[in-house]
């Protein structure tokens, strides 16, 4: 297995999204703005969040998730987006990679830049070429990994300064060593739309809960 598991890392970022709703969850209150057919207006809100509140307003073919959590435009043509948010035993209850490909242009941004991931590349290179280069792997901890002033893995544009200057500093000692940081998938979805692709599904759960007769 890559050290660097899309797949593994995704459940982990689900999971940690859904505590992390579950415990910011507690007292939200749903004010319900509009309910005519396929054109709703759910505002909720969430005294325990950091995000405070959020709306989700739907009409034919779309949903809007707005709010503390960002814009979210979701597109799924002539359909009815809250019937494709309910519980199926076909489907992720959260799915974030459907999710995304239902983001409509200029939406938001469902994937950024991930130094941890960038850092999990870099290790992995190291490791696969410690029989050719002994050493390798403990000047790229000293060098790249020990959170140095002077290298800066937080953004991609730091990511190739810093690995450039270790490729120059080492050239002598690791000749032709070379990191292919252009095969490098080096974005993973942001916490803000796996906290969303986790909200929208609940928000579905209390609007049907409402709808539903007591008794």
């Amino acid at each position: 297995m890559d050290v660097v598991d899309p797949y593994e890392e995704l459940k982990k970022q689900t999971a940690e999204a859904e505590a992390r709703f579950a415990s910011e969850a507690e007292g939200a209150r749903m004010t319900v703005l509009r309910d005519e057919g396929m054109y709703r207006h759910l505002h909720f809100d969430f005294p325990r969040a950091s995000w405070k509140w959020c709306e989700v307003l739907t009409w034919p073919g779309s949903l809007i998730l707005n709010g503390g959590l960002g814009s979210w435009l979701f597109l799924a043509t002539g359909e009815d987006l809250i019937e494709m948010l309910r519980p199926s035993a076909s489907s992720e209850r959260v799915d974030p990679l459907y999710w995304e490909g239902k983001l409509a242009p200029g939406s938001g941004t469902a994937r950024a830049y991930s130094p941890d991931r960038a850092a999990a590349y870099i290790r992995e290179t190291a490791g696969g070429l410690a029989s050719d280069f002994p050493g390798l792997a403990q000047d790229v901890d000293t060098d790249l990994l020990d959170g140095r002033p002077a290298t800066d893995l937080s953004t991609e544009g730091g990511l190739r300064a810093a690995l450039a200057a270790f490729e120059e500093l080492h050239g002598c000692t690791y000749e032709g060593l070379h990191f292919p940081v252009q095969s490098w998938d080096l974005e993973r979805f942001a916490p803000w739309f796996l906290l969303s692709c986790v909200v929208l599904p609940w928000a579905v759960e209390q609007y049907d809960a409402q709808l539903t007769p007591v008794g």
